[in-house]
């Protein structure tokens, strides 16, 4: 996995050899999840803002493969393969994890135990890409601080098997999906996130970035297309919003 040092982005789009185009518009305070209003500082409102990039976000990824409301299973096809997400609730650890992972055809090619999240579908993605599949988990991390318990879900990515998190010592992945056919998601690293876009790294250097939400807080999860992913970055007390994709190339 090899990095690029980069500036930080702006509204002035900022766009890298691989033709991934990257905007960051500052915010003067948190979005209000209500009705979804920002307060962009640059100097475009709300609807200028979202309007660029409107069309693509029509070119919507497919479903089945992306994360749903119910707490079912998802699928996509390899070839003439079927894979779906399974799971075994039935010998749970005594840490509360379960088995989950993919099948082919109904054959189990991978599990891995994983503490799913109460309140949300521990299966976030199961899509395809070149001849490699990729499998998105949410985890329950539990904390505890003296007498306290604090809860959050963090991201898994695994490709053909392979956990991300270890190969690449990542805190987290997530975020998984294809832009231009090429795999993107987002990694935290040493408390540090940023995004990474066909194998290169591009440390964008967020404190946090909204993910996993439910109910009102699903405001605040990126937004994913065919091209472009829209989300919320946040540095320090900075809150942005952020569009990446590639949107000069013609689909292949």
């Amino acid at each position: 996995m090899s990095g690029v040092s980069t500036p930080m982005p702006s509204a002035t789009p900022w766009v890298l050899p691989s033709g991934l185009s990257i905007e960051e518009h500052p915010l003067a305070k948190v979005p209000e999840t209500d009705e979804m209003i920002l307060h962009p500082l640059d100097n475009l409102n709300q609807e200028q803002m979202l309007a660029k990039h409107a069309d693509e976000f029509q070119k919507s990824l497919p479903y089945e493969s992306y994360y749903g409301l119910c707490f079912c299973t998802i699928w996509a096809m390899q070839g003439n393969a079927k894979l779906e997400t399974m799971y075994d609730s039935d010998t749970p650890t005594p840490d509360h994890k379960i088995l989950a992972g993919v099948t082919r055809d109904g054959k189990i090619i991978f599990s891995t135990l994983n503490a799913p999240p109460g309140t949300t579908n521990q299966f976030r993605v199961l899509a395809t890409y070149d001849n490699h599949w990729v499998l998105e988990l949410a985890e329950e991390k539990q904390v505890q601080t003296g007498q306290i318990f604090t809860y959050s879900f963090l991201g898994k990515i695994f490709v053909d098997g392979k956990s991300l998190n270890e190969l690449y010592g990542y805190d987290e992945s997530f975020g998984f999906q294809t832009i231009h056919d090429r795999p993107f998601y987002f990694y935290k690293r040493n408390g540090k996130i940023g995004v990474s876009y066909d194998g290169r790294e591009i440390p964008l250097s967020y404190d946090l970035v909204p993910h996993y939400g439910c109910c009102s807080g699903g405001q605040l999860n990126p937004r994913m297309a065919q091209n472009i992913v829209a989300f919320f970055g946040v540095r320090g007390e900075q809150w942005n919003y952020v569009e990446i994709g590639v949107f000069n190339s013609p689909n292949p």
